[in-house]
């Protein structure tokens, strides 16, 4: 029973994971939330886009439209299992947002370790920006939505059956 509605919270419905084609996945941060789309068949992911969160709150209406337009049949969070000590005020932000993920779209939304997908991230960038000789700054909208690709490839990788 959700406390603050009186309501009963809506169950998603559980699907396997073979039968998950599309998922979009989220690098969620304080001030910007990385998304990618990706496919079991291939087990690759897209970067996409990185959304704004200002003032603390989410673009629901743009992911809305990323769900609109991509049609996942899951969704896949970022979740940090290092060892910092600010990790905690993050996790608890990420749980409301995977929550309000499953409640306003009726879809599945996992968790993928998300350690160090910035870091890797930003060091792929760099190396590509090295090999086409190009100087430009690498900007962290870049690194946001890579890192969720680089998460929901992980998470792919794990949750793959041969197809």
């Amino acid at each position: 029973m959700n406390n603050i509605t009186g309501k009963c919270a809506r169950k998603v419905p559980v699907r396997p994971i073979e039968d998950i084609s599309i998922l979009l996945a989220f690098d969620y941060g304080k001030r910007r939330l990385g998304v990618a789309v990706g496919q079991m068949v291939t087990g690759t992911a897209t970067p996409l886009t990185t959304l704004q969160r200002r003032a603390n709150r989410t673009d629901w209406a743009a992911i809305a439209a990323l769900v609109q337009t991509w049609k996942p049949d899951a969704m896949v969070v970022g979740l940090p299992h290092g060892i910092h000590d600010d990790t905690h005020e993050i996790k608890a932000a990420i749980a409301a947002f995977r929550r309000q993920l499953e409640a306003r779209f009726e879809l599945p939304v996992y968790t993928a370790d998300e350690a160090y997908t910035s870091t890797e991230a930003y060091a792929h960038l760099k190396e590509r920006r090295r090999a086409q000789n190009d100087g430009k700054r690498i900007q962290k909208d870049e690194i946001d939505c890579l890192a969720a690709a680089i998460l929901l490839e992980a998470w792919m990788s794990a949750h793959r059956t041969d197809i």
